[in-house]
């Protein structure tokens, strides 16, 4: 296939290497590190102006994201034979989906090598560079395990979809809304709303980060889910989080699942186990509640540490609840 950059210079693309409802994904023939997204022709028939304008503005917005190796974003359009929009070229991402970490079996295969220490690394990553995001006043949005890839050898995230994120115009102020989601990660003020009409904020994102990092910490055990309480978008929507100080006991309805997830979550750190609370319990109706990246990378990095010395296990699935004599258990 043979397209046009902005100069209107020819590029041939090598073969189809991923894509979705959105489009395809084809690497340059000539520079296989830069891949080109073509967006489906029934998109482009049904919003191509719109989604050429968003990506014009994620193009002239943030040179410092463009430089990034770990942001998949817009860099140029390109164009096909007659001069019309197709989609944009951007660096190529690798590494693997967080769907095949925050699970009980893949993670074997996927990572290997990977510990506790491992997932945390990959976590703090992804911290700052979402950071770098919502510091020019940019919303992922639709965060969930599919949308990052971790490279398993350097434990580096690389953010994917990009063109999805929610943008301001900053000459215009009109925004561009993130327009997909999954309820099951998205806050419960955004429920019941098209994702196309939804304004996201800093505070939506911190909930739906947490959610994400909850279930690479936990093999991908959804925060909440519980027993005999539904699914978990009904109890999100009623701040049904089963962990904790206070929760039901082992079996009882609401508790937490059958399963080793009380011993993983007993493992944590308090710290950690405390900004879970915060913001997926208390901060279900109080945005203002959720804790922020600043908080998240501190606690962390001392988790990290925690484990780095042996105060702490390094297992990502322990068999053991760590000892009862351990204050942090007792309070959280």
């Amino acid at each position: 296939m043979i397209i046009y950059d902005e100069h209107r210079q020819p590029r041939r693309l090598s073969e189809k290497i991923g894509g979705g409802g959105q489009g395809d994904i084809y690497p340059l023939a000539e520079n296989p590190s830069i891949v080109v997204k073509i967006f489906n022709q029934e998109k482009l028939q049904e919003r191509g102006r719109e989604l050429r304008e968003k990506v014009f503005v994620q193009i002239r917005v943030l040179e410092d994201l463009i430089s990034s190796p770990y942001v998949t974003w817009p860099q140029i359009e390109v164009f096909d034979s007659n001069d019309q929009w197709m989609g944009y070229a951007m660096k190529k991402a690798k590494g693997i989906p967080l769907s095949k970490l925050a699970h009980p079996m893949l993670y074997l295969k996927y990572f290997p090598n990977i510990d506790r220490k491992g997932i945390v690394q990959i976590l703090l990553h992804l911290l700052d560079t979402i950071d770098i995001l919502h510091k020019k006043g940019i919303y992922v949005g639709d965060i969930n395990l599919g949308n990052f890839l971790a490279d398993p050898s350097t434990f580096k995230v690389y953010l994917i979809d990009t063109d999805s994120y929610q943008v301001k115009n900053a000459r215009t102020s009109q925004i561009y809304p993130c327009p997909v989601g999954r309820p099951e990660m998205t806050p419960v003020e955004h429920h019941g709303q098209p994702f196309d009409k939804i304004i996201r904020t800093l505070e939506s994102d911190l909930f739906s980060l947490a959610i994400l990092m909850f279930q690479c910490l936990m093999l991908g055990q959804h925060p909440y889910s519980q027993v005999g309480g539904g699914n978990p978008v009904e109890n999100l929507r009623k701040g049904n989080f089963p962990y904790g100080k206070g929760g039901a006991r082992p079996g009882e309805v609401e508790a937490v699942p059958p399963g080793p997830w009380f011993i993983i979550w007993s493992h944590l750190s308090f710290k950690v186990k405390n900004l879970f609370i915060r913001t997926l319990k208390e901060g279900v109706r109080d945005p203002s509640s959720r804790a922020s990246i600043a908080e998240w990378r501190d606690v962390l990095q001392q988790y990290y540490f925690a484990i780095q010395r042996g105060h702490m296990t390094s297992e990502i699935r322990p068999t053991e609840r760590k000892p009862s004599r351990d204050c942090e258990d007792r309070i959280a």
